[in-house]
């Protein structure tokens, strides 16, 4: 064509470039067309679970406000709630537990569109969902945190289970109160703690652990749901009378931190560690203080948290943890998942887990280590334990979660007899 010729009509200037595009699209079926990654987070409602509610909130909404495609979305498990933060007790509190088969169906049902699944708390049922989401979409993700299913049934259909290192931290709690000068420890269980294989082989460690270094140790049997809390604040004087000023109260439930640490501040005790749960902003529900000033800033609300005990002439009398693990765990695991979908991380990588939980988590510092079996010694392929280092108000961190676990703890199993 001369450079004096016509030009092509804007028609068939559209004409040809919607023609390019579709005879790229049809020699490039997959990289032209590729949606982007899709990650779906399942967690039940607030009022169940709120700290994995609220990590997958604000994780879903961190990606949205940075622009992004909808690489992660958040899934809520349906069911009946109890009222408030309140939960049941008994049977009332069996039947708001979604069944197992529509834990099931909805992660299968949740997955359709997904390149991963992060569920957390991995309830009953998620076993079976993941293995049923993996026939129909082979090549999916799996993760679950927190989990609540048989060990070998979550770990054989899930990519990763990630759990809180209550074996080692069985053991590093009792170290970390010597350290604190605790000469008792008073630990308030559920009362089907020994029914659950993780609580009953914590209790046992931390039994054996206590006495060999040289701390008292005691075990309390606590109601089912709402009635715990109650029962806590009305116990905790009454623990701390019996077993004196140098004793710290311990419970893996972590609806139990904010009363036990009230309760020890008002009647002399120790806090070393709840559940991973006694933060900065469990502190502060106890003391009933505001962290607002401070903006978000970790370091601040510390400072804050820090200023206020000091003033209570309890320094270096408790302990908390950087970031929560509940919270941690769900945006951890919903980053690793887009990590690992894009080709940024591995799957099978520890370091990389443990640098998408740091990236939700600034400040925490995190440790993980593979899962060892009790009775056969065999280091797990995909179960990942977390925990993290205590920081003492007032005295700094205590270095508990470097320490070594001596193996014969690590071997035990079984509530003490």
């Amino acid at each position: 064509m001369s450079p004096m010729s016509p030009g092509p009509s804007s028609a068939m200037r559209a004409f040809a470039l919607l023609l390019a595009a579709l005879c790229a699209s049809c020699a490039l079926p997959g990289k032209d067309r590729a949606e982007p990654p899709r990650i779906v987070i399942v967690t039940p409602s607030e009022a169940s679970a709120p700290e994995e509610f609220r990590g997958a909130e604000a994780l879903a909404l961190a990606y949205s406000a940075k622009g992004s495609k909808g690489e992660i979305a958040h899934a809520i498990l349906p069911g009946a709630e109890a009222s408030g933060n309140a939960k049941a007790s008994g049977a009332v509190e069996a039947r708001m537990r979604p069944s197992e088969a529509s834990v099931a169906a909805f992660i299968v049902d949740a997955a359709s569109d997904a390149k991963a699944v992060v569920v957390d708390p991995a309830l009953p049922g998620s076993a079976e969902g993941f293995r049923r989401a993996k026939l129909a979409k082979p090549g999916l993700l799996c993760l679950a945190g927190g989990s609540r299913e048989l060990p070998l049934a979550i770990e054989a259909s899930a990519d990763m289970v990630v759990d809180l290192d209550r074996a080692y931290r069985a053991y590093l709690i009792p170290w970390a109160a010597k350290k604190m000068g605790v000469k008792t420890l008073v630990a308030i269980y559920g009362q089907d703690g020994d029914a659950d294989p993780s609580t009953a082989r914590e209790r046992a460690i931390m039994s054996e652990a206590s006495t060999d270094l040289g701390l008292k140790y005691a075990s309390m049997i606590a109601p089912k749901g709402a009635d715990a809390v109650a029962y806590a604040r009305a116990m905790t004087g009454a623990w701390l009378r019996d077993y004196g000023p140098d004793a710290s109260l311990y419970s893996p439930d972590a609806e139990l931190a904010v009363p036990l640490i009230a309760g020890s501040l008002a009647g002399g005790g120790l806090i070393v560690d709840e559940a991973g749960e006694a933060t900065r902003s469990t502190y502060a529900a106890a003391i009933g203080m505001d962290l607002g000033p401070a903006r978000g800033d970790a370091k601040m609300e510390r400072a804050l948290v820090e200023r206020a005990l000091d003033a209570l002439g309890v320094r270096g009398r408790f302990g908390e943890w950087d970031a929560g693990y509940a919270r941690s765990s769900v945006e951890g695991l919903g980053e690793f998942a887009l990590r690992v979908v894009e080709g940024r991380a591995r799957k099978d990588v520890l370091k990389d887990l443990i640098a998408a939980i740091d990236s939700r988590s600034p400040g925490a510092s995190w440790l993980a280590a593979y899962d060892i079996d009790p009775e056969t010694g065999v280091r797990s392929a995909n179960r990942v334990l977390l925990r993290q280092d205590v920081y003492a108000f007032g005295s700094g961190y205590l270095q508990s979660a470097l320490q070594a676990v001596p193996e014969k703890y690590l071997s035990i199993r079984g509530p003490p007899q």
